[in-house]
C-alpha cells in the first residue's frame, strides 16, 4: 500500500464525504420533457421533483463562453489538468522530512541498457534535453520575482498524485539512510519521459534487480513512466500551457481583461475566475487562455461575485417528531438553475425557539478551488477573493455525529459553492437535545450572489 504525506487527510475526507449515500433522491432516467424545468408542483414528491430537475439539466452546457488575459506579480492556477513539460527546466524536490534530504525517484527508468529505479538527490536538478512528456498538474504559479536562489522568474508546476498502485520498493545502501522512507511517503506523478538528460544532482543511484549502480555528473533517461517526490516539490519552466477540464485562477492581478459576450464590460480585471474546458498558458507574471473556455464564476477586484446565480429549493413543511437524545433528518432538494454561474454561500443562519436543536452540515468546495486559497495564502498573496470564507459557516456535524454515520443514515451536506446547473439534496438535522416540547426554527441560506432562501422547520421533542 502506497502511503503519501496526504494519506491521512484523504482517508478522513473520504470517510466523511462518501458516506452520505442512500439518503433518498430521484434518478434522471428518461428523455427530457418540456416542463421538467418547472418548479415543484402541488403534491409532487421530493424524489420526483429531483428526478425531473436532473432531466431538465442533463447534458446541458454550463458557464458562459469567455477568454482571459491577465498580468500581475503573482498568479496561481490550480486544476486537475495536464501539461507538456519539455527541456529546459529544473526539478526542485522538497524535503520529505526535517533532515532536508531532497530526493526524486524515476520508476521504470531506462538508463543505457539497464532498467530500474533511478534516485537523484539535490536541491535543484536540471533537465537540459528531452522531455518529461505529459504530466498531471495540480497547480502552476507564475511570478515576476524569481524563486529563492534563482536567476530569472519562472513558472512553477506542482504535480498531481493520480497513481493508485503501490510505490516501488528497493534496497538502498547504508549510506543512503532515510531514502527508503522518502520513497514510501512520496507522492507520485505519471510522466512520459523520453531522452531526458539530468544534471546538477549531488548524488545518484540506479537500483535494478541485479544490483546498484552509482550515477555521477549527468544521466540520460531513455524512458520512465513515474516520478515520485514530496507533494511540495515543483517543476520550474519558462512557460507552460495547462489543459484543464476544470480550474481556478487568481492572485495579485494588476491588469488585463476577462471577455465574454455575456459579461458587462468592466475596467477592473478580476482577482479570481473559475471555469471549465480551458487551455491556459502561463509565463512569469502573465496568463492567457488559448481560445475560449466556460467561465462558471469570478470575483472582482472589489471582492464581488461576477456571475449572479439562481438557487431554488424544494422541501416539505410537515412537522416532525424526534425522541429526546435522538435525531431526524429533513431532506431538501436544491438546484442552481441559471446554468451560467456558481452559487456561493455567504452565511447560514438558524433562528427561532428551536434553533439549538437544528443544524445543517456544510460541504467543502472542489479540491482545486481549496488548493487556490491555500497556495495563494502560502505565497503571501493579498486579494479580495481570499476573503470568501471556505470554513464551515454554521454548526457542522460534530465528531460523534460523523462517526455515528458509519452505522446509520448520514445527512447530506449543502455545498458552500453550488456548481452551476447542479441538482442535489441536503439534510437539515433536528436533534432531541432540548427539553420536550414543540418548537419552530428557520434555516436561512444567505448567498453572496443569490437571493437568500429560508426553510421553516417545525418539530416536537418527546421523551
Amino acid at each position: 500500500m502506497r502511503a503519501s504525506n496526504t494519506y491521512m487527510a484523504v482517508v478522513s475526507a473520504a470517510v466523511f464525504l462518501t458516506l452520505p449515500l442512500g439518503c433518498g433522491g430521484g434518478t434522471d432516467d428518461g428523455p427530457p420533457q418540456q416542463d421538467d424545468v418547472e418548479s415543484r408542483r402541488p403534491g409532487e414528491s421530493l424524489d420526483t421533483v429531483e428526478s425531473r430537475w436532473r432531466r431538465a439539466f442533463k447534458d446541458k452546457p454550463t458557464g458562459i463562453t469567455s477568454t482571459v488575459e491577465l498580468s500581475g506579480s503573482s498568479i496561481v492556477l490550480t486544476t486537475k489538468g495536464q501539461a507538456q513539460v519539455d527541456a529546459p527546466g529544473v526539478l526542485v524536490p522538497a524535503p520529505a522530512f526535517s533532515s532536508n534530504q531532497r530526493s526524486v525517484f524515476f520508476a521504470n527508468a531506462q538508463v543505457g541498457s539497464q532498467t530500474g529505479l533511478l534516485v537523484l538527490e539535490g536541491p535543484q536538478i536540471q533537465f537540459t534535453t528531452g522531455t518529461l512528456g505529459s504530466v498531471d498538474v495540480n497547480s502552476a504559479t507564475a511570478r515576476t520575482q524569481p524563486p529563492s536562489g534563482g536567476a530569472t522568474p519562472v513558472v512553477a508546476l506542482t504535480t498531481q498524485d493520480n497513481v493508485s498502485d503501490a510505490s516501488p520498493t528497493a534496497t538502498f545502501p547504508e549510506d543512503w539512510g532515510g531514502t527508503d522512507k522518502s520513497l514510501f511517503f512520496a507522492d507520485a506523478a505519471v510522466i512520459h519521459a523520453s531522452n531526458l538528460t539530468l544534471t546538477g544532482f549531488t548524488r545518484g543511484l540506479l537500483i535494478t534487480s541485479t544490483g546498484n549502480t552509482p550515477i555521477t555528473g549527468s544521466v540520460t533517461v531513455s524512458a520512465a513512466d513515474r516520478l515520485y517526490w514530496d507533494s511540495k516539490s515543483v517543476i520550474q519552466v519558462a512557460t507552460s500551457t495547462v489543459l484543464s477540464p476544470a480550474f481556478a485562477l487568481g492572485g495579485e492581478v494588476e491588469s488585463g481583461a476577462l471577455d465574454s459576450p455575456e459579461l458587462a464590460a468592466s475596467s477592473q480585471a478580476p482577482s479570481m475566475i473559475k471555469g471549465k474546458q480551458a487551455q491556459v498558458t502561463l509565463s512569469p507574471g502573465k496568463v492567457r487562455s488559448v481560445g475560449s473556455f466556460q467561465l462558471t464564476q469570478g470575483v472582482t477586484q472589489q471582492g464581488g461575485m461576477l456571475q449572479p446565480a439562481d438557487v431554488e429549493l424544494a422541501y416539505d413543511t410537515t412537522p416532525v417528531t424526534v425522541k429526546k437524545d435522538q435525531r431526524v433528518l429533513i431532506p431538501v432538494v436544491f438546484r442552481e438553475k441559471s446554468l451560467k454561474g456558481d452559487a456561493v454561500l455567504s452565511a447560514l443562519q438558524v433562528t427561532g425557539s428551536g434553533k439549538d436543536a437544528v443544524s445543517v452540515p456544510l460541504d467543502s468546495v472542489e479540491s482545486y478551488l481549496e488548493s487556490l486559497w491555500a497556495k495563494a495564502g502560502q505565497a503571501g498573496i493579498g486579494a479580495p477573493f481570499l476573503a470568501i470564507a471556505l470554513a464551515p459557516l454554521s454548526p457542522f456535524i460534530a465528531l460523534g455525529e460523523a462517526l455515528g454515520c458509519l452505522f446509520s443514515t448520514c445527512p447530506r451536506a449543502f455545498p458552500i459553492w453550488v456548481e452551476t446547473g447542479k441538482v442535489e439534496r441536503f439534510h437539515i438535522i433536528v436533534q432531541g437535545k432540548v427539553a420536550p416540547g414543540t418548537y419552530e426554527a428557520t434555516v436561512t441560506l444567505v448567498g453572496h450572489n443569490y437571493t437568500a432562501q429560508s426553510i421553516p422547520v417545525s418539530f416536537t421533542v418527546t421523551e
